[in-house]
């Protein structure tokens, strides 16, 4: 007989919270907010903070997306929901009714995953439901002073959920153990589980036969531990341009991020079935924004790897002006290793399926063989009544002297005029020391100059080709009203930060301007969309 075993990823945290308890939730509300994204998932009202429990549905062609949810409140607190949306093409979302919630106001649902057990190793179905819609949720039970691994299963494709009547399934005597990721292990036909023990620090690995029974098998600890280290997914991950495929850690950390706040890592390496061993020590980021944090990623998805995260910061997510909501996803994004400078790097880059037809192009500029001067800047004429553009850039660097200072050029995002006024956040380059940088301060609104909200960032990057005459560069950036997405260099580097124009104000147009009176810059292609839902 073949031991089927699941495995479990968990990680062991110290945190505190306050709560708010309440019985009422109402879903019925207005969503023509000026400043709610169009294609980033939000919740119709309350708090939405990790999304968990991803999955495509191969027999209803869905993506279930469910996450961590509080509808009384645009803030944190207990009792903490499983919310739950679907999607046919992962930007057009359907918001259903709460999926698992707590027994006690003062208890919560935390973060967890699903598997579909195609096999019924657990026991809970029989042959009348489709093996791909045999929905197996595992999560973090928590009630005062104890978190506790338990499951639930659904028959009904993923929409309500039956509690095991022998959880929890895994307890430990602590209160600061969760965030549990199971999948199934291919090779070894087997489920693997892992949770984060956050006060101890550590990943503990394990593993059962039929989701019910399970056994440790390991630990793993590495990298920045912050104060909480956690939300822990073990995925193997293909290698491009290859056959092969490495195992990818991705650990979550909050505070402690080196840009403050939070932050998700990873780690590439071995993973035999009971442990997982990293090449090296390196320290690598998923996304260097402030605004990628729990990074999940979707079960049975047949090619490849597709994952998103929530698109805000512990630092400042209760506090951001949007109204009756509170937060957002990233877009689905598909992942890939690559060898950079012989270093294997995770790359990530919009899926083809995350803009489909159903997205419409409202407008477009399209350029070549622009040489950028203070003379000649690019911008657009759109209507710019969507707030949701993508723009995909292509250029040179000249080895020219030009004056010092003189050496970057800027793409701004430009609100409509509004109360006589005009917003704009900043993204640029500087050739003399090969940094993006983002700037996403805005005078005279309050937001932004809260304490934690940090204005200016940068990555250094290597060129994807060069000589020595010229450099070249590449950037894709999306922007949805208040959060802008950019990919560097073929999704080398990500970069997501959220941004907040004034009240009413929201993306209207983007110019590309440079300072230079050389052409040091040479936009070999420049692809510029207003879209629209």
């Amino acid at each position: 007989m073949v031991q089927v075993l699941s495995v479990l990823v968990i990680p062991l945290l110290t945190l505190f919270f306050g709560y708010v308890a309440s019985s009422s939730i109402d879903l019925s509300v207005d969503t023509s907010e000026y400043n709610r994204p169009l294609i980033h998932f939000t919740p119709e009202k309350g708090w939405m903070n990790d999304p968990n429990g991803l999955f495509y549905d191969k027999t209803a062609k869905l993506w279930h997306l469910y996450f961590q949810y509080n509808p009384n409140a645009t803030a944190w607190g207990q009792p903490l929901y499983w919310g739950h949306a679907t999607s046919n093409d992962l930007v057009h979302w359907d918001e259903h009714e709460i999926a698992i919630g707590p027994e006690h106001d003062n208890e919560g649902i935390f973060s967890g995953s699903i598997v579909v057990d195609h096999n019924n190793t657990s026991g809970f179905f029989n042959s009348s439901i489709d093996p791909n819609q045999r929905i197996v949720a595992i999560y973090t039970n928590n009630i005062p002073d104890l978190q506790t691994q338990d499951i639930a299963f659904s028959l009904d494709g993923g929409y309500t959920f039956t509690k095991y009547e022998n959880n929890p399934v895994i307890d430990v005597s602590s209160n600061q153990f969760r965030d549990p990721k199971v999948f199934w292990h291919e090779r070894f036909k087997s489920m693997d589980h892992g949770c984060s023990e956050i006060a101890r620090v550590k990943i503990q690995i394990f593993g059962s036969a039929n989701l019910k029974n399970w056994v440790l098998n390991s630990n793993f600890s590495s990298g920045y531990y912050g104060n909480q280290y956690g939300m822990s997914r073990l995925i193997e991950v293909p290698i491009e341009n290859s056959d092969k495929s490495k195992w990818v850690m991705f650990l979550a950390i909050n505070p402690g991020s080196p840009l403050g706040g939070s932050i998700n890592q990873y780690f590439v390496g071995d993973f035999d079935g009971f442990q997982f061993v990293p090449d090296d020590s390196q320290t690598r980021f998923v996304d260097i924004g402030k605004d990628f944090y729990a990074f999940q990623t979707f079960s049975e998805v047949e090619h490849g790897v597709l994952g998103l995260a929530w698109a805000s910061n512990w630092q400042y997510a209760d506090q951001v002006p949007t109204n009756p909501w509170r937060s957002s996803t990233s877009l689905a994004r598909n992942y890939t290793l690559r060898y950079v400078i012989q270093m294997l790097k995770l790359t990530a880059n919009i899926d083809k399926s995350v803009l489909p037809d159903s997205i419409n192009v409202v407008d477009k500029l399209k350029k070549k063989n622009v040489k950028l001067t203070n003379k000649k800047p690019i911008k657009t004429n759109f209507k710019g009544s969507t707030g949701l553009f993508d723009f995909n850039i292509t250029f040179k660097v000249l080895n020219l002297n030009v004056s010092p200072g003189k050496t970057h050029f800027d793409i701004l995002i430009n609100s409509q005029e509004l109360n006589s006024s005009v917003d704009s956040i900043k993204i640029g380059f500087d050739s003399s020391q090969s940094l993006f940088y983002i700037d996403r301060h805005i005078p005279n609104v309050e937001f932004p100059r809260k304490q934690f909200f940090t204005d200016k960032l940068a990555a250094y990057l290597e060129p994807l080709d060069y000589d020595q005459d010229l450099r070249v560069f590449s950037l894709y950036g999306i922007v949805d009203k208040n959060i802008i997405e950019l990919y560097f260099n073929d999704g080398t580097v990500a970069m997501t930060n959220t941004f907040f124009m004034g009240e009413g104000k929201y993306p209207h147009d983007i110019q590309i301007v440079t300072d230079t009176e050389e052409p040091l810059f040479e936009l070999e292609s420049v692809i510029i969309r207003e879209l629209n839902k």
